[in-house]
């Protein structure tokens, strides 16, 4: 073998090696965007369920409230307990990649925020002639007839959050069955690189794990009962 042809031999093989480690890097980059762009939808999952459960709780909580706000202001009395506006995150649109997931959540914040706006309405409504009515500024007689008016806007909204609720049970049982099915594996990844799971769940996948979280709140809601009569219980015997 000449003097030249070793050049040649020698140049081709560190040409080839530079070639070969500047793909094995851009390689290994792709797949580590793949997997941090996986990551970011299967975290987004996972927070996203945990504010669906805190959004169901203060539903909830309102859903208590309303029956005995309507009792005491048609009853001419004055009540003093909020209804809780309903939180809205939109961060999530940024790290899901599903976009039917997106597109289910983003009609899900419209219908909250016009939900906030109407409890919004009622809230500061009731304010003014609640303060009115302290002030003696407006007499019992005008009071009621704006607690009527105030009653029906309080039926409405049960309506509405009673609806929400529904709607926020279907949305954390999809979730809760992407998360299952995007935990982010690198051997999955590589593979199958960003397919997410929304399409192909059922929709009697979703109302069976709709079924299991209205059974869950309903237990939660006996025990919650249960706690209330006990705590109840005990300050009536320690009055006596």
């Amino acid at each position: 073998m000449d003097s030249k042809t070793e050049l040649l031999i020698q140049g081709f093989s560190a040409f080839a090696g530079a070639f070969f480690a500047f793909l094995f890097l851009r390689l290994a980059e792709f797949f580590s965007k793949i997997y941090e762009r996986q990551l970011k939808h299967y975290n987004a999952l996972v927070l996203l369920e945990t504010q669906l459960n805190e959004l169901g709780g203060i539903i909830h909580d309102n859903l208590f409230l309303i029956p005995f706000f309507n009792n005491a202001i048609t009853s001419g009395n004055i009540y003093f307990s909020k209804i809780r506006q309903l939180p809205i995150n939109r961060s999530h649109y940024v790290n899901l990649h599903d976009i039917d997931l997106i597109n289910d959540l983003f009609s899900f914040n419209n219908q909250l925020r016009k939900l906030n706006d109407d409890i919004d309405s009622l809230t500061d409504g009731y304010l003014d002639i609640k303060n009115a009515y302290i002030q003696h500024h407006i007499q019992k007689q005008d009071y009621l007839i704006n607690a009527q008016i105030y009653s029906e806007q309080l039926i409405a909204i049960e309506a509405f959050l009673t609806d929400m609720q529904n709607r926020t049970i279907q949305l954390m049982a999809k979730v809760r069955l992407m998360a299952n099915k995007d935990i982010p594996l690198g051997t999955k990844i590589g593979r199958w690189f960003i397919k997410t799971s929304g399409s192909s769940i059922k929709k009697e996948d979703i109302s069976k794990e709709a079924k299991k979280l209205f059974k869950e709140i309903e237990s939660t809601k006996t025990k919650s009962q249960k706690d209330i009569e006990e705590i109840v219980k005990k300050i009536k015997s320690n009055s006596r």
